[in-house]
């Protein structure tokens, strides 16, 4: 059946739903767009299925809060979807691959009878509704009704349990949580009494959770679970991090207030090509240790945006996130700013002395920046720092203890300066305990498109315009083009072109000089050849097939040629074709039927 292709995720829980009786499903897209139906899905929603091809699953049906739930990756059983006059009992399980939602399943189950208005209903109203208890910014929730059976779960939540939402929809609360201590849920629901901060073994994992009993005219008719802290050791970092808020820093002379949380985490870095999500991953795992990260890459890949997101992955995050550039700092000044000084150390030092560096970022993550310009008798103090854990400030002799996650990054060749005695070898060691190689712009030419995209909002919200996106020709010079300075010479063009924009496409006008001549204007040799290869086909088909055929053909061609050019992408394809994508969704189903490989 094509609405699960390609996810074995997805066809488990299909058998799973046979056995259960399940009448219909719909394959949805991230956005809710609906992919694929099969026949029984037709005749529950009693809208022919070609008309429901690409069209959003909210268009056509009252979900409710329902449609907030399923875009994030939240699974529900039971729940209550309003078509037209029809009430319709479904479920709903996101499709994850590799720790990304990539759509979702909806079960329709039955047409509930217009005149069903079981109790059981009452808690289904609650979890449709935008209450103001569903607050899907922490990291995990559940709901489960009176009998305790799980009628609402997320992904983070099973993630909590090593299980998945899948595994858990329907079934009882005590059944779904192994290895763990047993859920105090059902109890609660007797006492109807909130349980407010408080700690719970999860699969040999220590939370931070709250418990509230759902309540409707006065009667419990569920609850719902949240973990605030998914480790209980962030209590005391967060208690840290306040202690050290700009309100206590004015009181205490020892902190400098350059301490930063991070700015970005994984999300902000933009890119789905098949190495940078590989690459998320693996940071993400890499995060949840403790060893010190080597990024290498060339300039302008943007390392100190994965060092932030190294640093929010982890458990540190509460913590201090301090970067250094080891090449922007004079020499003389290198040492007083890693390892601080004491009152008095030198002509001009700050009365009280100073902190430096590590000891910022004590608890936290430090960046050192182009650490292979590092000078070799501060390599051999950082060595120390890294082995023993302790630093002597400038002009005491008292060392001091830190403990601080070190992510380092170069462009440099660390393995060719140590053979030339530029760069220490024990150090290398230490630093290149993980190393993480982030790709030039130019190995990942699919990215293309959404960088580029990322960077038009950013710069219409700054400069207050409305441009929306790149013309053809100026996309192709994009994809063509190496970019050496990779990601900051990408911005930089698109911040150059909105300084002289007009209209609301960037065009060959709108890019500097040097990228433009680069590429010149197609000549009108190609574009009559182009002519002539139309011709041929025309010619060709001419007196083997009728006109609608021969059109279908060419329609067929120029589908196919704009989903190859956009690298698979459908929403950009047919932009490219200046059709809805909904109409896109139409053709291909045509095509289908007909046994054409466009899709």
């Amino acid at each position: 059946m094509d609405c699960v292709e390609n996810s074995a995720g997805c066809c488990s829980y299909q058998d799973s739903l046979a056995e259960a009786g399940c009448s219909g499903l719909i394959r949805l897209d991230t956005e809710l767009v609906i992919i694929s139906l099969d026949e029984s899905a037709g005749r529950l929603t009693g809208i022919p299925p070609e008309t429901l091809l690409g069209q959003s699953i909210t268009q056509v049906a009252d979900l409710g809060n329902l449609s907030t739930l399923m875009k994030s990756g939240i699974s529900f059983s039971n729940q209550v979807m309003l078509l037209g006059t029809r009430r319709i009992a479904c479920d709903y399980v996101p499709l994850v691959e590799e720790d990304r939602i990539v759509g979702g399943v909806l079960s329709l189950l039955r047409v509930l009878p217009a005149d069903d208005v079981a109790s059981a209903d009452e808690l289904n109203e609650i979890i449709r509704s935008p209450s103001a208890f569903l607050n899907f910014d922490y990291d995990g929730i559940i709901i489960v009704d009176r009998n305790g059976i799980v009628v609402m779960v997320n992904q983070a939540f099973a993630k909590v349990l090593n299980s998945t939402p899948q595994a858990m929809i329907g079934k009882h609360v005590d059944q779904v949580y192994l290895n763990s201590q047993p859920s105090h849920m059902p109890v609660l629901m007797e006492t109807g009494k909130p349980e407010i901060g408080i700690t719970h073994y999860f699969n040999g994992k220590q939370v931070y959770a709250s418990r509230f009993p759902l309540i409707k005219d006065g009667k419990v008719i569920g609850s719902m679970g949240k973990i605030i802290f998914k480790d209980i050791r962030e209590v005391p970092l967060i208690a840290k991090q306040l202690q050290t808020a700009p309100e206590t820093r004015r009181l205490n002379r020892n902190l400098t207030g350059n301490e930063a949380l991070f700015k970005y985490d994984v999300n902000s870095i933009v890119g789905q090509s098949s190495r940078m999500v590989e690459l998320k991953e693996t940071i993400l795992r890499v995060a949840q240790k403790n060893s010190n990260v080597l990024l290498r890459g060339e300039s302008g890949t943007g390392k100190e945006l994965f060092a932030h997101a190294i640093h929010s992955a982890s458990s540190r995050r509460y913590a201090p996130f301090v970067k250094v550039n080891c090449a922007a700092i004079p020499e003389h000044l290198l040492e007083s700013e890693l390892f601080g000084y004491a009152e008095g150390a030198f002509t001009g030092a700050i009365k009280g002395g100073q902190i430096g560096k590590f000891e910022q970022a004590h608890t936290g993550t430090i960046f050192l920046d182009e650490v292979g310009d590092m000078p070799l008798y501060m390599q051999a103090k950082i060595l120390r720092v890294l082995q023993e854990k302790e630093l002597t400030p400038l002009g005491s002799t008292t060392p001091k203890t830190v403990d601080a996650r070190v992510v380092a990054a170069t462009n440099s060749n660390l393995e060719q300066l140590v053979k030339e005695g530029k760069f220490r070898e024990d150090l290398y060691y230490r630093l290149n305990v993980v190393a993480i190689s982030i790709p030039a712009l130019r190995e990942r030419m699919e990215d293309i498109f959404s960088i580029t995209k990322n960077f038009i909002d950013l710069f219409n919200a700054e400069f207050e315009l409305e441009v929306a996106g790149l013309d053809a020709e100026t996309l192709d010079i994009f994809r063509q083009y190496t970019w050496p300075g990779n990601i900051r010479e990408l911005r930089n063009v698109i911040e150059s072109a909105f300084n002289v924009v007009v209209g609301p496409l960037i065009t060959r006008a709108h890019l500097p000089d040097l990228l433009s001549r680069l590429f010149p204007p197609v000549g009108m040799e190609t574009e009559a050849a182009s002519i002539q290869g139309i011709e041929k086909f025309i010619r060709a088909s001419l007196g083997t097939k009728e006109i609608g055929r021969i059109m279908d053909d060419f329609e067929r061609a120029l589908i196919r040629e704009a989903i190859e050019s956009c690298r698979g992408n459908k929403l950009q394809a047919a932009q490219l074709l200046g059709i809805s994508r909904q109409g896109l969704y139409k053709k291909l189903h045509k095509y289908a039927d007909e046994g054409s490989d466009t899709d």
